[in-house]
């Protein structure tokens, strides 16, 4: 089920559409369009002595399956546009994409960041599918009825201040490679007295963010005064997580250990209103993620919902007879996921033959080996 139905459901909406309308007011802005607009391909494409080319012999040549999905997913869009587009802010959502551009350098060095992880990736077609990620996340919201207490009753926004430590035995290899003098880790006990001695200093009204950024070895947050932002449940290791969800609204806990070192924890005293919108919808989008990891039956029945709500038609049969089995009979598209996910782990997993031939093959190289010595 991971192999098959994760894409599967992400390949809906939640984190990206493949194929995005041009079409709506709100989509064209920056992060929508490619230069140039719509193309109006007509029906013949070429004609020759031997016999015409048409739309229909092009996407017969992509495949049913193919032009399906993609069919799919622009009626998605195009529903979406229609139900959000005065909620969606664009300015707001460009200026992120912007953002996120040069924290890359530029565009440049962002395509081919791009490329790499996702080849035949555009810039372009990262803003599109920016903006359909938007669009599914207001659709699934408002669809799990999340309110905004919700989303903030079921975050903490926190900082910490980290002592690690070495594990037993490993404090000489913490030495700098090729002889570079480094400063050598802390034991167990010498982290645990840090840590105590800082929270004693907290408690006698020291300021957490200056002893964070001067002491914490998170280096990344210290450099935040300690910072780590709006925090859910299943986001940190246990024994941060639990001792975070325990405290009270200002409240510093005792140091915490994890497999990171000792953590001193400050749940931070912030009310909804204090909370930015933008950081509401992220909280939003990580419930709907969750639930949806839970049952993704919820999500198949949400896009079914949907298109019943606009009175979705798929004019041609076989477009319409692959998008009910694969994408709007939950059911039988989980249970066609699971099988077909067993069915490859079947296929991989090491059987008795496989294992006896493997062994006999190690002792024959042991063999061959002591022959060569």
């Amino acid at each position: 089920m991971k192999k098959k139905f994760a894409p599967f459901i992400i390949g809906l909406g939640l984190v990206s559409l493949a194929a995005c309308s041009n079409e709506g007011e709100e989509n064209t802005d920056s992060a929508s369009t490619e230069e140039g607009g719509d193309v109006e391909f007509g029906n013949v494409l070429a004609t020759s002595d031997a016999g015409d080319i048409t739309a229909d012999d092009v996407l017969n040549q992509i495949g049913t399956n193919q032009v399906a999905n993609q069919t799919f997913q622009l009626v998605l869009d195009k529903v979406l546009t229609d139900k959000y587009s005065e909620e969606l802010n664009m300015d707001e959502l460009n200026e992120q994409i912007d953002a996120e551009i040069e924290q890359y350098g530029g565009e440049e060095n962002f395509s081919m960041m791009l490329q790499q992880s996702q080849p035949g990736m555009t810039v372009d077609t990262y803003k599109q599918q920016r903006v359909s990620n938007a669009l599914n996340d207001l659709y699934f919201a408002d669809y799990f009825e999340i309110t905004d207490e919700e989303a903030f009753d079921s975050v903490r926004k926190s900082s910490h201040i980290l002592v690690s430590f070495a594990e037993e035995g490993a404090e000489e290899s913490a030495a700098g490679a090729e002889g570079e003098e480094a400063e050598p880790a802390m034991t167990k006990e010498e982290a645990k007295a840090q840590a105590d001695d800082l929270k004693a200093q907290l408690d006698d009204g020291a300021d957490f963010g200056e002893l964070a950024t001067e002491h914490s070895d998170d280096t990344g947050s210290a450099q935040q005064n300690g910072e780590l932002g709006y925090v859910s449940e299943g986001q940190m290791v246990e024994e941060f997580e639990t001792a975070l969800f325990e405290l009270e609204p200002g409240q510093i806990s005792e140091p915490v250990e994890s497999q990171f070192g000792y953590h001193i924890i400050l749940n931070e005293d912030v009310t909804l209103e204090d909370t930015p919108e933008e950081e509401l919808s992220t909280i939003k989008t990580q419930i709907v993620n969750k639930n949806i990891q839970e049952d993704p039956g919820q999500a198949l029945q949400g896009y079914r919902d949907l298109l019943e709500e606009y009175n979705v038609a798929f004019e041609n049969e076989e477009i319409q007879t692959y998008i009910e089995e694969t994408f709007l009979n939950a059911d039988e598209a989980l249970e066609n996921a699971q099988q077909e996910d067993a069915a490859e782990e079947s296929e991989g997993a090491p059987t008795e033959e496989n294992a006896e031939e493997e062994a006999a093959e190690t002792e024959e190289s042991a063999d061959t080996e002591e022959d060569a010595e």
